[in-house]
């Protein structure tokens, strides 16, 4: 959950983002290049970045597709938004 909160505020922030998983065949390549300790096993990791600027500018109607708190947040049933 907490890297679905990193990817959604870079999208926020008008940057892109990616999650990618680890394949077991490359953890330690990774561990290397990133100082990860051994007791360690990380399963992925998130890139953020700008836009390339040849790409245009991303719609407004992004912000306009999410949903509304009242339609993801349900109190003690689905239905029940107070």
């Amino acid at each position: 959950m907490a890297s679905l909160l990193m990817l959604l505020t870079a999208v926020d922030e008008g940057l892109g983002a990616c999650f990618f998983g680890i394949m077991p065949e490359h953890l330690e390549p990774f561990r290397a290049e990133f100082g990860v300790p051994d007791e360690y096993d990380p399963i992925g990791g998130i890139t953020i970045g700008y836009r390339a600027e040849e790409l245009p500018p991303q719609s407004a109607h992004v912000a306009e597709r999410r949903r509304g708190v009242d339609d993801v947040i349900h109190r003690g049933q689905w239905g029940q938004h107070v």
